[in-house]
């Protein structure tokens, strides 16, 4: 039995910020940049909750329709029409339609789960975006997710807030095995409405949907036979669970949230796609929130090292390391940002686009790699020197040097 968490929607928590703020900071360049496709736009919040905490937050409704309008002020007179945001709620939809009012926007009152596939089924060639934050981890079966990405839409993103460590406590509750840490440790993984499962073979099912495979179930042998800990275990699910939607989306990354310095990961923000200028977008905009995020963690303080997402040390010479052992396998002309959007599905978000460029032109200057830009002279007779596609111009990289 699950209990709902009646004071969720009374204030905004931290975690609950970073969460908006990577969706928020997202959607404004997103949103510039897919209207220029000429396809419509649907946008959904599959659970939108009331839209407004009862401190007065926006929720993530209200800061994405801030962006939709803004986005199409500044837009075409023929794309005035181009975004359809829906916002579905299961619990809430009448605070959601009084909180969403002067806004255009549908509110569907309903599960997520039961009709996500009549909004999505006469939206061919749309480019859609999927905000998904559940109120627990039921709702997240990963083979809906498949059948979005075989869907014929013109692009789809999905953002993706997952409980990881309230996996992790499910799986161990469901083979009666012990995590080797105290049950109140799980007492911050705030959810609406918690997922609790007993011991059964239903409840294996349920999580083999959610998690895509049986993968899980070797997480948690280890896990009990002391092989790794709790924390070890969060990052091996994190890490298969996004191999998992690799299979149906070319790009995957992932921001762990977590607000005090050194304590563990419980929830992960998932993103997906199979466009490349969309998995680069995400990238630095998730470099921008975690630097926020760091900033939250160290109350302020300087750090003497830079640290990636996941708290690794890294640096410049790490990052050229890592930009030589992938970009050196492309020795035929190849997109950069094909290129670029692998990288970080293979190394995660260590830094910024910009410090892959830089390590780039370096590596351009020392005749190790070649950059195909086009055109190759600007208007004034110079070289090209972008790194950017935009406005007519593309860039291609091709290693050179073995």
């Amino acid at each position: 039995m699950s209990k709902k968490n009646d004071d969720f929607f009374a204030e905004k928590k931290p975690w609950s910020k970073v969460k908006d703020q990577l969706l928020g900071c997202y959607l404004k360049p997103y949103m510039a940049k897919i209207l220029h496709t000429g396809k419509p736009v649907l946008y959904i919040d599959c659970f939108s909750g009331k839209g407004k905490f009862d401190d007065g937050q926006p929720g993530s409704p209200l800061i994405a329709l801030d962006i939709i309008d803004q986005a199409l002020g500044s837009s075409k007179k023929e794309q005035k029409s181009s975004i359809f945001p829906v916002f579905i709620d299961l619990n809430y939809a009448d605070d959601l339609r009084k909180n969403l009012r002067g806004h255009e926007a549908e509110v569907v009152s309903g599960a997520y789960e039961e009709k996500i596939d009549d909004l999505l089924k006469t939206k061919q060639w749309y480019n859609i975006f999927l905000y998904i934050d559940p109120y627990g981890i039921k709702a997240l079966n990963c083979s809906k997710f498949d059948q979005f990405a075989k869907m014929p839409f013109n692009s789809v993103e999905l953002l993706i807030n997952i409980n990881s460590f309230g996996f992790i406590r499910e799986g161990c509750r469901v083979f009666k095995a012990s995590p080797g840490i105290e049950d109140a440790f799980f007492d911050d993984l705030v959810e609406y409405d918690s997922t609790v499962l007993e011991p059964s073979e239903k409840s294996v099912r349920i999580l083999n949907d959610i998690a895509g495979g049986t993968y899980w179930i070797e997480i948690i042998k280890q896990l009990e036979s002391k092989q790794i800990t709790a924390y070890q275990a969060e990052e091996y699910f994190s890490r298969e669970y996004c191999e998992r939607l690799n299979r149906s989306y070319k790009y995957v990354l992932n921001m762990p949230i977590r607000i005090k310095m050194g304590s563990p990961t419980k929830y992960r923000m998932i993103y997906a796609t199979n466009h490349p200028d969309g998995c680069l977008l995400m990238a630095d905009n998730i470099c921008k929130r975690w630097e926020l995020l760091k900033e939250l963690q160290d109350c302020g303080q300087m750090s003497l090292f830079k640290e990636d997402v996941n708290n690794n040390i890294f640096d410049e010479a790490l990052i050229e390391k890592y930009v030589i052992e992938h970009f050196s396998r492309y020795s035929t002309s190849t997109k950069l940002t094909e290129a670029e959007a692998q990288f970080f599905v293979k190394f995660g978000v260590i830094c910024k686009t910009g410090d892959i460029n830089r390590a780039l032109k370096k590596l351009e200057n020392e005749g190790k790699i070649e950059i195909i830009r086009r055109p190759p002279v600007t208007k004034g007779g110079k070289i090209s020197t972008f790194m950017s596609e935009e406005h007519g111009k593309t860039v291609s990289i091709r290693w050179v040097k073995g």
